[in-house]
């Protein structure tokens, strides 16, 4: 994308609270987008293998959430990305969510169609677009496809592929600290270290926007590794699998509220933090 998305991104680490009895603050603020504009809110279940289970089960949580219209697209087929009626729902949408799965799933199937260039447009034009698991890692131009959990920092099976390219310079890990997660994304950011890795907890969120800065909601945290000043990286052709070794990596950690500049790759200091600073 060469000029800035007027949309937003809602990139969720999986498992958002959905009970009524849980504090549903991420799916309340994409219900709240949905609410700003006109259309419905468009489910994308192309990821899932059970997408009927899935579909009825974000239907009630927003309906509850006070979204008044809910539609689906299912695409099981690259076919299906061209169907006039997708990407007629598409135009009309008020935002877009995509579910958990498989994110090889989603890019196979929409990649370069006509659903996807029409979702890009509204991107630019404004309309926001979220997705959890499978639909958060999915978002970047390079998303992790498959790599060792919590064994270690072992590279031997990390996976990667083109992603949709909404957002520029991340690679992007959900369930992070969950599943372990933490040696698969150095791995990726070791692979490139123009990309910022990004960990997103379980019911965590971070709301891009312009492409340029994000912001943390929901109760997990959120990590970015940063390789810019990475001095030393044992990776190479003739060291392609085993431990990693990697040298002066940055470490950000990140909670509810707190905000960050993808551009100038450094967290942004609450505004008291700065004043207590300047009075001590």
């Amino acid at each position: 994308m060469t000029s800035k998305p007027r949309g937003k991104l809602i990139i969720i680490g999986g498992h958002e609270a959905k009970n009524p009895d849980d504090e549903r603050s991420i799916l309340s603020y994409v219900a709240e987008r949905a609410g700003r504009r006109k259309g419905p809110l468009v489910l994308m279940t192309v990821a899932s293998q059970v997408p009927e289970e899935l579909a009825k089960d974000y239907r009630r949580v927003f309906h509850e959430l006070g979204v008044s219209e809910t539609r689906v697209i299912d695409i099981r087929s690259r076919d299906d990305a061209f169907q006039d009626d997708a990407v007629a729902t598409i135009r009309q949408a008020a935002v877009i969510f995509f579910t958990g799965g498989d994110q090889l799933r989603i890019t196979s199937q929409i990649g370069d169609s006509p659903v996807y260039r029409s979702l890009e447009q509204l991107y630019r034009e404004g309309v926001t677009i979220a997705g959890t698991s499978a639909g958060a890692a999915v978002m970047p131009e390079t998303m992790l496809i498959s790599g060792p959990g919590d064994s270690s920092n072992g590279i031997s099976t990390l996976g990667m592929a083109p992603g949709l390219g909404l957002l520029g310079g991340v690679v992007i890990d959900s369930h992070f600290a969950e599943r372990g997660r933490f040696g698969r994304l150095l791995g990726a950011v070791a692979q490139n270290p123009k990309n910022l890795g990004l960990g997103i907890d379980e019911n965590t969120a971070i709301v891009v926007e312009q492409g340029d800065h994000f912001r943390v909601m929901g109760n997990g945290a959120v990590y970015v590794l940063d390789g810019a000043n990475v001095s030393y990286s044992s990776l190479s052709e003739d060291h392609p699998e085993g431990i990693l070794s990697i040298f002066n990596t940055r470490v950000h950690v990140l909670a509810k509220d707190d905000t960050f500049d993808l551009t100038s790759r450094c967290p942004i200091q609450p505004q008291d933090a700065l004043v207590g600073a300047a009075s001590r």
